[in-house]
Order: structure tokens, then C-alpha cells, then sequence
């Protein structure tokens, strides 16, 4: 018998489509600070268990940065898992662990570098905000990283969706 997504793992859904958003960045010692374009497509894999999303960032045209993120949710942790890997080359040690309040998904990433909380606010069908908050000390204090407000693409079948 095949098991089915369950209503955790079809919540992601509100992720999924074709998007395009401006983002703010802070410096950090990884990136420098400045404004930036990010396209983002993400889609249901794996029968709906895993919501897999391709980034790439531009800043004045020219690719910057680029990234895969795998969301699902672990049913024995109770709780969303991000799995992360960008072109800065620092394999993620552990998934995020994460989880929704209300209409917001927080994940929090651990590295031997940083923490880094990814807090995803869904505003409606057809726009969404990130903000990526960064902790040096274990989470005690947090800086703003980057803050990006996303809309749907117009090619985005499901932008004709209320």
C-alpha cells in the first residue's frame, strides 16, 4: 500500500510555484551588503512528500548566488525539516527543524559558523516575505541578514488561482 502526504507535507504547497522577489542584504562575512533579485521555483517531488526549491540570486544582472532547498516534513520529530545546499560550499552538518505559526514557517540551520533562522511569511496566494537572521552566539542575539518579499510570477499557472 502507498503511503499518501499528509496535511503537513501538502501545507508546503504554499511555497510552490514560480517567483521573483527583491531582496535586501546586510553584509556578512560571506556576501557583501546591497539589493538584489531572487527567482525562485519551487515544486511538490517525490509524490508531495518534499517540496523542492532552485534560488539563484542577481545583483545588476549578473548571477550571484545560487541555491537547492528540500523541505518535507519528519512525522517522528513532529516538526518541518530544511535541507540546504548553495554554491558557497558549506555542506549543511544537520537539516533545519522547523515549524509553522499561523501562516509563518521557521526553520532554524546550525553550522559551526552560525545559526541561521529562515522565517518564510505567507501574505496570500501570490506573495510571500523571507527573513534570514543570523546568530554568532548561539542565539542569544540575532542580526538581519536579508529580508526579500516575493510575488508569483505572471507565467505562474497558479497566479491565476484567488
Amino acid at each position: 500500500m502507498t503511503r499518501q502526504p499528509g496535511a503537513e507535507n501538502l501545507r508546503l504547497q504554499a511555497l510552490a510555484g514560480l517567483w521573483i522577489g527583491e531582496e535586501v542584504l546586510l553584509e556578512t562575512p560571506w556576501m557583501k551588503g546591497g539589493t538584489a533579485v531572487g527567482h525562485v521555483e519551487a515544486r511538490a517531488v517525490l509524490d508531495g512528500f518534499v517540496l523542492e526549491q532552485e534560488y539563484r540570486q542577481e545583483r545588476q544582472g549578473q548571477e550571484t548566488f545560487r541555491a537547492k532547498g528540500l523541505f518535507t516534513f519528519d512525522a517522528d520529530r513532529d516538526e518541518y525539516r530544511l535541507f540546504w545546499f548553495d554554491n558557497l560550499g558549506f555542506p549543511p552538518a544537520e537539516p533545519a527543524g522547523g515549524t509553522w505559526d499561523g501562516d509563518t514557517l521557521t526553520v532554524l540551520r546550525r553550522s559551526p559558523r552560525a545559526l541561521a533562522r529562515h522565517t518564510f511569511a505567507i501574505r496570500n496566494a501570490h506573495e510571500y516575505e523571507l527573513a534570514i537572521a543570523n546568530s554568532w552566539d548561539g542565539g542569544a542575539t540575532w542580526m538581519p541578514v536579508m529580508t526579500g518579499f516575493y510575488r508569483r510570477r505572471s507565467e505562474d499557472r497558479r497566479s491565476s488561482v484567488a
